[in-house]
């Protein structure tokens, strides 16, 4: 609980990203909104003191009323004890959004009561939605409407800063449609992207956040950058055991590359749960940097794999290689398998049932396929595609790709959040969903120092 007593609800919480980073700040998270029920699964064994207030709900049929009553029935809570409302509504379509003409989807009327003076610009903001899923966003307006918090925080993609509407020869950018619907119910608003990098997340991950008052006295600024250098991809994650190309995992810290954990390591080991006086929620206990580790689990590296990835390189200085500057030709398989240029295929040189294959992807067409992690660097943006596909993440100095462990690293989730619960592919998907605590936790600390 903060000290401060301040109380969150976080919609479209995931699997607890900005959650964590709320409670590693010191503001509580008294209830939650999530449509995919493997996420509720995460967060609910990661946040188990308000598991009665976690919904598994499409958020357009769950109410903030009905979250008004679960929380006075569960926490002898009112809406007046509600200081924030954060959230990340889903936004595939604003990335394309003035790509197209948008078809309107606000005939119902949800949004006629928000004057604008212009009749062009009227027009325009009955043309918002494109995808169905962008109308989530009303959602959460809808929250802050009811809830009448101190502050909200809304993140989204970067796309939106410069995603417009289109229509009749007139433009609107999407930016003013969204700060104008929160202006309408009473709130100003500051919109800017962050780059994660700044908070000690290594990773040059970008969002756009809003953070929004209703009382001047509480206007907030986004904060500032945190550190004073970068955190390259190979202090998040050398600490971790070392994992050969046939996979497998590890659930001790023993066998890893660097022996003794940097600060950043001991910060997800253990210190940053220490710190904020947060149980690992496998044991109940405040964690020492002695627990289990979970997650590290390896693909297996295949054979026409195992010929590729020691070509691909990242390192500071030299070259780049990539995917499609590789040609197969050139490469040396293992145990008798081979190139098949006629049919672009790697094979093992049998017949019948014996014969295994692996198609080589067009090197013009996939051109990135494969990356390697540069390991000077603070990791590209982690996708929730890594739940199908990693070959866009090569580990930075081994010949594989990277482990969900290391994925959560990389987007600063420390160790005792465990992901276990749910499948390999699913732990990919929700940590590449995820908005990075660290970077969470830096933004909710300027709501702290005012509170």
């Amino acid at each position: 609980m903060s000290k401060k007593g301040l109380k969150a609800i976080d919609l479209f919480a995931g699997a607890g990203g900005l959650s964590l980073g709320l409670e590693l700040a010191g503001i509580d998270v008294v209830g939650a909104v999530e449509y995919c029920p493997k996420a509720v699964e995460t967060y609910k064994h990661n946040f188990p003191d308000h598991i009665e207030t976690t919904k598994c709900e499409d958020i357009t049929k769950w109410s903030p009323e009905e979250m008004e009553d679960l929380i006075k029935d569960k926490m002898g809570l009112t809406k007046d004890d509600i200081d924030i409302i954060a959230g990340g509504p889903p936004c595939p379509g604003f990335s394309n959004i003035g790509r197209s003409k948008i078809i309107s989807l606000l005939r119902d009327g949800g949004l006629k009561r928000w004057s604008w003076g212009d009749e062009k610009a009227e027009k325009l903001r009955h043309t918002f939605i494109q995808d169905p899923r962008n109308k989530l966003f009303l959602e959460f307006v809808k929250y802050v409407e009811h809830f009448e918090p101190r502050w909200f925080i809304m993140e989204n993609v970067p796309g939106m800063l410069t995603s417009k509407i289109e229509a009749q020869g007139s433009v609107l950018k999407i930016v003013d449609v969204v700060t104008k619907a929160f202006k309408d119910i009473g709130y100003e608003c500051e919109v800017d992207p962050l780059w994660a990098n700044d908070y000690g997340v290594p990773q040059t991950r970008q969002r756009v956040i809003f953070l929004g008052w209703k009382d001047e006295k509480d206007k907030i600024t986004h904060p500032a950058r945190t550190i004073k250098k970068d955190i390259t991809s190979v202090q998040a994650i050398d600490d971790l055991p070392f994992m050969g190309q046939d996979g497998g995992e590890f659930a001790t810290y023993g066998g890893s590359m660097s022996e003794t954990p940097n600060r950043y390591q001991k910060g997800m080991r253990y210190e940053v749960y220490k710190k904020a006086k947060r149980p690992d929620p496998r044991t109940g206990e405040i964690p020492t940097g002695k627990e289990s580790l979970s997650c590290h689990f390896g693909r297996n590296v295949n054979p026409r794999d195992r010929a590729i990835f020691p070509k691909l390189t990242a390192n500071e200085g030299e070259k780049r290689v990539t995917y499609d500057m590789i040609d197969p030709a050139t490469l040396t398989f293992q145990d008798g398998w081979r190139w098949n240029k006629s049919k672009k295929l790697v094979w093992n040189g049998k017949h019948g049932k014996d014969k295994k294959t692996y198609k080589w992807y067009n090197r013009e067409t996939f051109k990135d396929k494969m990356r390697r992690i540069s390991p000077h660097k603070p990791s590209p943006t982690l996708v929730a595609h890594m739940a199908v596909d990693t070959y866009m993440y090569i580990h930075p100095t081994d010949d594989r790709t990277i482990t969900p462990r290391e994925a959560a690293r990389i987007q600063s989730f420390p160790d005792s959040f465990d992901f276990s619960v749910v499948s390999f592919t699913s732990q990919y998907r929700q940590i590449g969903n995820a908005v990075p605590p660290l970077m969470a936790k830096a933004i909710a600390e300027e709501i702290t120092k005012i509170a």
